[in-house]
């Protein structure tokens, strides 16, 4: 099909040259040979061109046939290219998420940070609290020291006055057994007043008899004395 176009140059060139030669059949011979020689050189130029045109057929084969390879290699760069940009759109859905998470995981480290200084504060007032504590457990312990001092203080004072009531207890012992001991000589000295109120009493009443002018004066006596035992 592709030679078609390459025979009918052929022939037209064939019937120009006939056609040159019916018109020039009166030319001379001189003519005719330069005629023949242009023809010649004609056909030979007209080989190269076939030759030519051959090289360039197999050029446009070879063409062609890398044109399809192309296409080939070119679909398959396309599908390349398409799941690039699949991957590169998973790519980017994954990068969005991974922003979300880096978003969410600063949130909780500014989160975290804020706890922790609070925790620091927190911890900064505990060791004011400890060293306030510590202080005060430190004058406990010196006011303990003097309490204890205190009590032993108050131990010996304590034995002082212990052993000051033991000898106040024998004391009022010797002065109870001494308070007795003179209860019972009242007693006596008592009983001897009254056997001599009883003998004075007697020895009155013996002057009275002997004497009975005596006798108001013995009422009065014994108004004075009491009764008798």
């Amino acid at each position: 099909m592709k030679q078609g176009p390459i025979v009918a140059t052929v022939a037209f060139a064939l019937a120009a040259s006939a056609s040159i030669c019916a018109l020039t059949g009166t030319a001379s011979a001189q003519g005719l040979r330069d005629l023949v020689g242009d023809r010649t050189e004609n056909r030979s130029e007209l080989r190269d061109l076939l030759r030519d045109r051959l090289e360039r057929r197999s050029d446009l084969r070879d063409l062609i046939a890398d044109r399809g390879a192309s296409r080939d290699d070119l679909r398959s760069l396309l599908r390349d290219r398409l799941e690039r940009r699949s991957d590169l759109r998973d790519l980017l859905v994954d990068r969005l998420a991974t922003r979300d998470d880096l978003r969410d995981l600063v949130r909780d480290r500014l989160e975290r940070r804020s706890d922790l200084r609070d925790l620091i504060a927190d911890r900064g007032a505990s060791r004011d609290d400890l060293r306030d504590l510590l202080k005060d457990r430190l004058e406990r312990r010196s006011d303990l020291r003097d309490l204890l001092l205190d009590r032993l203080a108050t131990r010996d004072d304590l034995r002082d006055l212990l052993r000051d009531r033991l000898e106040r207890r024998i004391d009022l012992r010797d002065l109870i057994a001494d308070r007795g001991a003179s209860r019972d000589d009242l007693r006596d000295l008592l009983r001897d007043r009254i056997e001599r109120r009883n003998d004075l009493r007697d020895l009155i009443s013996d002057r009275v008899r002997n004497q009975d002018d005596l006798g108001p004066l013995l009422d009065r006596i014994r108004d004075r004395l009491g009764p008798t035992n």
